[in-house]
């Protein structure tokens, strides 16, 4: 496979949740273009799972011997058994995913039933996602957003601000008690507000045009770090995150120079994750290359002080390349995308706390993946 095909596959991986929300991905873009930023979409996340335990460091010891939750094996198309999500309470789901970026999204939940997300566009997967504990399901209604509790019977609605406008989900809360939302229209004014979810509450949150807003605590405050991907993709070995707004407001550096070598960065788009229990997961990535190839995770404290660092494997860069899927509070997860002619599929892995791989299902190489911890 020649580059300009790699380089295309990838951009196509990078660019699903573009794809999944057009708008809010034009939102995004200019908001950051006024600002002469680089427009790189993140991708949403991908739920824990049951799968195999491949070790990624020699004295990284045997891997668990439980697994972190129920298995589950998403198929190619629905299953006959898939159905409309019931009105009823349905228990929490494992995983969300479209077969394609055109195909009807469907949650799997723990007990293995499939159910179709409602959808009055055709595309389902416009604005899909999941709380991370999987108990919260979010999906557009119009220009507004329904956010839906499977274990019970509450359904928040929050509603755009005017008919231009859109309703989009930006982060949430590693302990699925929060979650931020944007009111956008064409990038040109985005308002956000966090949700309590047990009571439906909202809050309205100031983020400074020139920050990326990269996650949400279980506080209700944003995090956010400076923009500073640059045309050139700039390489740094420290990055500053911001905790809160205004003056409240408090600073984490994070300075991963020792634990870097040349070729690496960790500034890009998708490289920091909110950790359960404090803390925080930092993706590296080569740099230069033709797209940013994660090469491993640093597990840093909420002081930033850098505790492990866990390689990815190295991967056959003619057809084959890795892409940040996510994280759900505990485990990065990575799309691993196989472009050889008659093996083309998307594999979705975790990289443990403990410093193990975990394969966790094959889905199509083109879908579209929405998870417990998307953004």
């Amino acid at each position: 496979m020649n580059q300009d095909f790699r380089s295309a596959y990838r951009e196509l991986a990078e660019e699903a949740g573009s794809y999944a929300d057009p708008e809010r991905a034009i939102a995004v873009a200019r908001r950051r273009r006024r600002n002469s930023i680089l427009v790189l979409p993140a991708v949403l996340t991908v739920a824990i799972t049951i799968g195999t335990v491949l070790a990624v460091r020699p004295d990284s010891g045997p891997a668990p011997a439980q697994p972190l939750g129920p298995g589950v094996t998403a198929s190619a198309q629905a299953p006959a058994a898939a159905t409309p999500l019931p009105a009823t309470a349905v228990g929490p789901a494992t995983l969300a995913y479209a077969p394609c970026r055109t195909c009807a999204t469907q949650i799997v939940l723990a007990t293995g039933a499939h159910h179709l997300v409602p959808s009055d566009s055709g595309m389902t997967s416009i604005g899909t996602s999941l709380s991370p504990d999987g108990r919260w399901l979010s999906y557009p209604a119009g220009r507004d957003m329904k956010i839906r509790d499977l274990t019970g019977d509450r359904v928040w609605t929050v509603a755009s601000s005017g008919p231009q406008r859109r309703v989009g989900i930006w982060a949430w809360s590693v302990d699925s008690s929060r979650l931020l939302l944007g009111d956008y229209h064409d990038g040109q004014d985005n308002r956000y507000t966090v949700l309590r979810l047990d009571t439906g509450t909202r809050t309205a949150v100031d983020v400074a045009e020139e920050d990326l807003i990269v996650g949400l605590l279980p506080t209700g405050e944003v995090l956010t770090t400076p923009d500073l991907l640059g045309p050139d993709r700039q390489r740094s070995t420290r990055i500053t995150l911001t905790v809160g707004t205004g003056t409240a407001a408090r600073t984490i550096d994070v300075d991963a120079t020792r634990w870097l070598d040349a070729t690496e960065t960790v500034v890009w788009h998708d490289a920091v994750h909110p950790a359960a229990g404090g803390g925080y997961s930092l993706v590296v990535a080569t740099y230069p290359g033709e797209g940013p190839d994660p090469t491993a995770v640093l597990r840093v404290n909420a002081a930033g002080e850098i505790t492990d660092r866990q390689d990815v494997p190295s991967r056959d860069k003619g057809f084959q390349y890795w892409y940040v899927v996510g994280s759900d509070g505990s485990d990065v997860l990575f799309g691993k995308v196989e472009t050889l002619i008659g093996q083309q599929a998307t594999t979705l892995i975790a990289v443990q706390p403990d410093g193990h791989l975990r394969e966790i299902t094959t889905l199509p190489q083109e879908a579209v993946i929405k998870a417990p911890g998307a953004r």
